[in-house]
C-alpha cells in the first residue's frame, strides 16, 4: 500500500483491510477506530466551544493515522525481520510500541469524549459517549495486539503488558459509566 492510510476512503480502507497479506491489518484498525472516536469527540468540543479541547482531539486524530501507517511499516519490518537470522529485537519492539501507543493515545480520546458527554451540549451527548466508547474499543484491541506481540517475540513477563491492559480498562470503565 502505497497511499497514507489517512488519504484512503472508508470504503477502499474496508477493501485494504479485507485483502490477502500483512497489513494495514488489527493494528492499523485499533489507531483509525481511535481517529474516528477523536473525529466525532471534535464535533461535541467544537458545539461546547471548548478550543483545547478541539486542538487537542485534531491532534490526537492526525496522530492516530499516523500510527495507522506506522503499525503497517512496523509489521512489515517485523516479519522481513524474522526472515534473517537472529530475529531483530529492534523489529519486535516496534510491534509492541506501536500498539502502546495506540492504546495512550485512545485512553486521552476517552477521557476526552467522557468529559465532553458531561459537559457537553445534551443534542451531543450521544456523539460524546459513542466516542468514549469506539476510544475504550480501540485501547481494549491495541492492548490485546501488545499482549500478541510480547508473546511472539517470547517475552512472557513484560510489564507492558499489564500497563496497557490497565490503561485500556481505565477507558472501558470510563466509556460504561457514562450509560
Amino acid at each position: 500500500m502505497s497511499r497514507p492510510i489517512g488519504e484512503l476512503g472508508v470504503a477502499r480502507f474496508g477493501e485494504v483491510l479485507a485483502a490477502a497479506g500483512p497489513g494495514p491489518a488489527a493494528g492499523s484498525t485499533a489507531a483509525v477506530t481511535a481517529s474516528f472516536a477523536a473525529g466525532l469527540a471534535t464535533k461535541v468540543a467544537k458545539a461546547a466551544a471548548d478550543r483545547e479541547a478541539v486542538q487537542e482531539l485534531d491532534a490526537l486524530r492526525a496522530k492516530a493515522l499516523r500510527l495507522a501507517d506506522d503499525d503497517v511499516e512496523a509489521f512489515a519490518g517485523f516479519l522481513e525481520a524474522r526472515r534473517k537470522p537472529g530475529g531483530g529485537p529492534a523489529a519486535t519492539e516496534a510491534i509492541v510500541q506501536v500498539p502502546s501507543d495506540v492504546v495512550a493515545l485512545a485512553v486521552r480520546v476517552a477521557e476526552l469524549a467522557a468529559l465532553l458527554a458531561e459537559s457537553g451540549p445534551d443534542h451531543l451527548t450521544g456523539d460524546a459517549v459513542t466516542a468514549a466508547f469506539l476510544a475504550a474499543a480501540a485501547a481494549e484491541s491495541a492492548a490485546a495486539l501488545v499482549g500478541a506481540n510480547i508473546a511472539d517475540a517470547g517475552e512472557l513477563a513484560d510489564p507492558r503488558l499489564e500497563h496497557v491492559e490497565e490503561r485500556a480498562g481505565h477507558a472501558r470503565a470510563l466509556a460504561e459509566r457514562l450509560v
